[in-house]
């Protein structure tokens, strides 16, 4: 029996910041006004089994098994980068570079892409240590969302796709970074530097932080020729702006475990 997903369910469990993933379980069926609100939000949507299998909604209204990361279907045909012939038997030495292009392991992008993978399994593990339900659970939204854009950011290094605008919760680019600049005036508590007296949630969160402005230093290293010109612009400004929400996020947990009001984020003062 389907499981029907409606926009009162959606904004019980998501934050639905824009561009954000989400995931709904196989069998279910979306309501028109869940729908909308997807659409609306240009939300990405995984279906997921009881097995793992990702699944996405195929053009015909059928939904086709995927990579969970790439989102295809395919199984292209390898070839070495140095060469570009043909690969049968791919050595340990080699990795996938795209779907069809091997690279050796020491290669700059698996290097980025490693420390991407490291940002996002830290965020794994704070959202599992976060309550998501209770007096946590916006915070817990706001964590999710910024493991989101990590995900799009290494899917976007991996396909050569522009990388979707960054956001958590209400806030999106531009008033993240305004957040970040300015949390006195907009959020009422001023710049911190990160002690013990903050306590473990916080700590954790600067683990974090700390890690993406370690990938964003790796993606400039790759991205920046001689001349300052960055070839992934998007990808660049995203991690900037990730370590800014995760600064924030923060500030937000100190706030609440000091039993202060919690300011939305589109318009607090």
């Amino acid at each position: 029996m389907s499981t029907f997903i409606t926009e009162d369910w959606l904004r019980e469990r998501y934050s639905l910041a824009r561009a954000t993933e989400i995931h709904l379980p196989a069998d279910s069926r979306l309501t028109p006004a869940a729908e909308e609100l997807i659409k609306a939000r240009e939300l990405s949507v995984k279906f997921m089994d009881e097995q793992g299998r990702v699944m996405v909604e195929a053009g015909d209204g059928e939904r086709r098994p995927v990579h969970a990361l790439t989102g295809s279907d395919r199984r292209a045909e390898q070839s070495c980068q140095l060469c570009h012939q043909p690969v049968a038997r791919k050595s340990e030495a080699l990795t996938h570079l795209d779907a069809q292009t091997l690279v050796a392991k020491n290669d700059p992008r698996i290097r980025f892409r490693g420390g991407l993978d490291s940002a996002i399994a830290l965020a794994v593990w704070l959202q599992s240590e976060f309550d998501p339900a209770g007096k946590r659970v916006r915070l817990a939204q706001y964590l999710a969302d910024i493991r989101s854009c990590l995900g799009n950011a290494l899917r976007a290094e991996v396909s050569g796709e522009p990388m979707p605008p960054v956001a958590m919760g209400e806030a999106n680019d531009e008033r993240l970074h305004a957040l970040s600049h300015r949390p006195l005036a907009l959020l009422g508590h001023d710049h911190i530097v990160p002690a013990a007296e903050h306590g473990a949630s916080v700590a954790r969160l600067n683990l974090l932080r700390a890690r993406i402005r370690e990938c964003e230093l790796d993606a400039a290293a790759l991205y920046l020729d001689l001349d300052y010109q960055a070839s992934r612009p998007d990808i660049l400004q995203a991690l900037n702006r990730l370590s800014s929400a995760v600064y924030v996020l923060m500030l937000l947990v100190l706030l609440q475990e000091r039993g202060q009001p919690l300011p939305k984020l589109e318009d607090a003062r």
